[in-house]
């Protein structure tokens, strides 16, 4: 009983320390991916430009390769949305083509790293369920919306300033006008 209960537990060990590798693996490539899609953003020519994407291209065909082994979800689908923009940020028409794609790429990289991070946090598989990940996709949506109300609030207090300061121009131009 003893033996049968060390084989099963080595197993599950093995086998989540596994999926957790694989992740690690995928996102090392896809951190290559990132490295690259921000040197293609910053290529100063057309040429060097493709030249980065195209190496961006190729190391996120390896973080898909190695996800295949990886059970997150959310990267799996970030980084086939980041092959198909690489590929046209690699092969564009123009200059700004290639540019506009490669920061779509680059937003589908940082995803897929986010995704990996949560998946693999601690070392463990802790999100486990897409109703998890919109979770944390929420919450995150939440503290921008705040960050954003604050600042709009921000920006009504500035005006209110500027119309107050105008309406005293306003009454001393009035008041000007009547001692004339």
């Amino acid at each position: 009983m003893l033996k049968s209960t060390f084989v099963i537990l080595s197993l599950v060990m093995t086998t989540t320390f596994t999926n957790t590798s694989n992740c690690d693996n995928a996102y090392s490539a896809t951190s290559y991916a990132l490295n690259y899609a921000k040197k293609s953003l910053k290529a100063d020519n057309f040429d060097h430009q493709k030249f980065y994407a195209n190496k961006a291209y190729t190391a996120l065909e390896k973080s898909n390769k190695l996800m295949k082994q990886c059970d997150c979800l959310k990267a799996k689908t970030t980084v086939l949305s980041g092959l198909e923009n690489i590929d046209k940020a690699s092969k564009p028409k123009d200059w700004d083509l290639g540019r506009h794609y490669a920061k779509l790429a680059l937003i589908d990289v940082e995803n897929t790293i986010t995704a990996l991070d949560i998946f693999t946090q601690n070392g463990i598989n802790t999100v486990s369920s897409a109703a998890e990940l919109k979770d944390n996709s929420l919450l995150l949506e939440a503290v921008e919306l705040e960050k954003q109300r604050v600042s709009l609030e921000a920006e009504i207090e500035k005006l209110l300033s500027k119309k107050r300061v105008l309406a005293i121009r306003i009454a001393e131009n009035i008041q000007k006008q009547r001692q004339n």
